[in-house]
């Protein structure tokens, strides 16, 4: 039986794939011609080398390297052989994955950053006086800023099971404090309550903050960007030292629109209360 042999061009054609890729198949030794004319060096190849050609693109397309390649086509391992190769470049892929998901959320943050640099050089800070108040919360150190939405959320559900078991009266927005700690967040959750009078039985849970003079800014977006919430704090902490003036303990973020658990966007007002 005479075989039909195609060019090297027909055959690329044939295998959709371009003619330079056959010719470095071939010079590596992954992928032969059927024949080679010796006076001139062309290559023929047969219509049964489809389904080898087939198996070197599918395999390179699950993301293995030609070398893995040229040894799974060589050796003709087995399926259960095959099957753990594949479930372990499954394993691969999904931590690149990951990481690569990372790396695009890190990215987000950045342009919104950057959208936001012109609202951030011309933030408006202000000052008022806030009267006393009194708070019932929870309040925990939180090692780093990867926890904190995890954090809070558990120091809110604590806060309002203290309400509910004190039979106290919310009284306005909720709202996070922040006192001074050198190597963790140490962080309050907390809600406005009607003063309960006599509160000898509710131990620190609730407090009242004196009335002070606050420096002020709103901030509306993400509660999760940490990062533009960080540079606020920080244009406030600015604006504070640059007239002359310190802080007192704690720093308040107030949720006029409070956070929800699937994190949308939200308003804030941060205060720095003025010694």
């Amino acid at each position: 039986m005479i075989m039909a042999l195609f060019t090297i061009g027909e055959f690329a054609r044939l295998g959709r794939v371009p003619v330079k890729t056959l010719r470095y198949y071939d010079e590596i030794g992954l992928f032969r011609p059927a024949e080679v004319d010796p006076s001139n060096g062309y290559r023929r190849y047969a219509t049964a080398q489809l389904g080898q050609l087939n198996r070197v693109l599918a395999l390179k397309g699950l993301g293995f390297c030609l070398d893995e390649v040229r040894q799974l086509i060589g050796q003709q391992i087995g399926v259960a052989e095959l099957q753990g190769m594949l479930l372990l470049r499954r394993t691969e892929l999904e931590r690149t994955r990951a990481e690569t998901d990372r790396r695009i959320a890190e990215v987000e943050i950045r342009l919104r950053h950057i959208e936001q640099e012109d609202f951030m050089i011309g933030i408006d800070i202000l000052t008022k006086t806030v009267p006393r108040l009194t708070v019932a919360g929870a309040r925990a150190t939180v090692p780093g800023s990867d926890q904190m939405r995890e954090r809070c959320i558990g120091l809110n559900d604590a806060a309002c099971q203290t309400i509910t078991s004190l039979g106290l009266h919310v009284d306005g927005p909720s709202l996070a404090l922040y006192y001074p700690h050198e190597e963790a967040i140490d962080v309050e959750m907390a809600y406005p309550v009607r003063d309960p009078g006599h509160r000898g039985d509710h131990g620190g849970a609730v407090h009242t903050l004196p009335e002070t003079d606050v420096a002020y800014a709103v901030y509306s977006g993400s509660y999760d960007d940490f990062g533009a919430v960080g540079r606020l704090h920080v244009a406030l902490r600015d604006w504070v030292a640059a007239r002359g003036r310190t802080t007192s303990a704690p720093v308040r973020e107030l949720y006029l629109q409070p956070p929800g658990r699937s994190g949308p966007d939200g308003v804030m007002e941060l205060q720095y209360p003025l010694r």
